[in-house]
């Protein structure tokens, strides 16, 4: 079989499952991994990294946004028919490598790296380059697509290929009615939105509704989030639970009954590709509410597979939640429509069979 190059400066971080999934799950093309700091998601991947001076090496041209040296033998060994690179800022760093081995390059975009990065000194003029130099781009949602046009990446060479996951490993447990049990999902972060639902139980809670939320992950927000619980008076209502592994999150969508997914447009203009916790929530069959942000409503649409609010509105998110509570079938509707939906839009085996179909045309095998 083919190979292609996988390439993440440091693979992976605990979050970044979504790529580990792609990578295990190929059908036609066989995957090398290729990073200077090998992290999570390694065990039986054939996985390249450097180490002693070769490693300093690697570095240094990580630093200065260049190739590092070791992935030049990566290649002459692999030789693979396309490079594929994860995140715009380290698919920048393999210009050199796509260009002298005359290999394509595929650029993966997910979030932060189309909308906080190019705010950055340089990264304008960078993406202008990489604009050029890529072969294809991937968007993980059709919001996406249009930042990524609106970067002045060509619109011709922009796929959406959504986030994938194996509904086969998520068990669909279906909801005939929502209760009190409230979870939230991510980094302590402020697109994740969290200090609304914090302030949404203190809503429901006045309204004598005794609602518990239990928040999933930690961050640099994790103080001023306590902080908010306290002076709400909320310590009883709000638990933080910091971080935890995909593992723990998916066993405690089961025990519980609504997801809130509160995104935001952050100060410094961060913002979601398509938040993983909320596919695998609704594929494990839990009714959501979340924000009308970024590309949350392509598969979010309300009042079909879940409750849509605006963004900054704990008012909202706190009636959502009681439209659940007083409207079991509606709630029941939502937990099955929404795992159709993935079924439909993020199947694994139909992510992967895209992203190959796309490596085939970059490849020149046009099957």
């Amino acid at each position: 079989m083919p190979t292609v190059l996988h390439f993440k400066t440091k693979y992976l971080n605990l979050s970044e499952l979504f790529i580990d999934r792609l990578v295990r799950h190929h059908e036609r093309y066989t995957p090398v991994v290729g990073t200077v700091e090998p992290r999570l998601y390694t065990e039986g991947l054939a996985v390249h990294a450097p180490a002693g001076v070769d490693r300093l090496t690697a570095a240094a041209a990580v630093h200065l946004n260049r190739t590092p040296p070791f992935l030049y033998d990566v290649v002459r060994r692999h030789r693979p028919a396309v490079i594929h690179g994860h995140f715009g800022l380290d698919s920048y760093r393999l210009i050199g490598l796509a260009r002298r081995t005359r290999t394509p390059l595929l650029v993966h975009f997910y979030g932060y790296d189309v909308i906080r990065l190019p705010r950055e000194a340089g990264w304008r003029r960078r993406y202008r380059r990489l604009a050029r130099a890529g072969a294809a781009f991937v968007a993980v949602s059709e919001a996406m697509r249009q930042d990524l046009i609106a970067l002045g990446f060509p619109e011709d060479r922009i796929e959406v290929i959504h986030l994938g996951l194996n509904p086969d490993a998520i068990r669909f447990q279906p909801r005939t009615a929502a209760g009190p049990r409230l979870m939230a999902i991510g980094r302590l972060v402020e697109k994740k939105g969290f200090i609304y639902a914090i302030d949404a139980v203190r809503l429901l809670r006045e309204q004598g509704l005794p609602v518990h939320l239990d928040l999933y992950g930690d961050g640099p927000l994790r103080t001023a989030l306590a902080a908010r619980i306290e002076a709400a008076g909320l310590h009883d209502a709000v638990t933080l639970h910091g971080s935890c592994t995909n593992d723990q999150v998916i066993a405690a969508l089961y025990e519980h009954d609504v997801l809130l997914v509160p995104s935001v447009l952050a100060a410094d203009g961060d913002k979601e590709g398509l938040p993983q916790t909320l596919v695998e929530g609704l594929a494990s069959g839990i009714p959501a509410v979340a924000t009308a942000h970024a590309g949350i409503p392509e598969l979010v649409l309300d009042r079909e597979t879940g409750l849509l609010v605006p963004e900054r509105d704990p008012a909202a998110l706190a009636r959502a939640v009681r439209t659940y509570l007083e409207h079991p079938a509606l709630a029941a509707a939502v937990s099955r429509a929404g795992r159709r939906a993935v079924e439909a839009r993020h199947d694994i085996r139909t992510i992967v069979r895209q992203t190959e179909a796309l490596y085939d045309r970059l490849a020149g095998t046009g099957r």
